[in-house]
């Protein structure tokens, strides 16, 4: 399988990847892959920019609480514009992070929701918040020192 990268900068796979096929299992129709996160053509890394992007981690830890509309995601994660918040919460549907579910009434409701895979996210996610908050100052601080010292 080889990989091109799209006018959005996105790996796709065309024919055959080196960097990732690794074999295809015996009796199996699908082929085996090594994914290997350093190496530029791998498709990995466009999972990586889609999981670690400015939007998904906070909208995963809003949908972590149950289904959500979009007008109350868009008001708990704070910041991002409807237009960005829609490609998200598309992206993350294709990457089958959520589901999408349109429900009848005046006006249409819509809810959005963490698929298993997406809730499989929270726990790293969680970490990576617990991290922040823990170091925050620390990093706060060092960036106040290297600015006073580059200006």
């Amino acid at each position: 399988m080889e990989l091109s990268s799209g006018e959005s900068g996105e790996v796709t796979p065309q024919e055959s990847a080196p960097c990732c096929e690794v074999a295809v299992g015996e009796g199996t129709q699908a082929p085996v892959f090594d994914f290997d996160i350093l190496s530029p053509a791998c498709p990995s890394r466009t999972v990586l920019r889609h999981v670690v992007d400015r939007w998904t981690p906070l909208v995963v830890t809003v949908l972590a609480d149950g289904p959500s509309r979009f007008g109350e995601l868009r008001a708990r994660v704070g910041g991002v514009t409807p237009k960005v918040l829609t490609q998200t919460l598309r992206s993350m549907e294709r990457d089958g992070l959520v589901t999408r579910t349109q429900l009848p009434g005046v006006p249409p409701r819509v809810d959005y929701e963490l698929t298993d895979l997406g809730r499989s996210l929270q726990a790293p996610i969680d970490a990576l918040r617990t991290w922040i908050h823990t170091h925050s100052a620390q990093i706060l601080a060092h960036r106040e020192s290297y600015d006073a010292v580059e200006s």
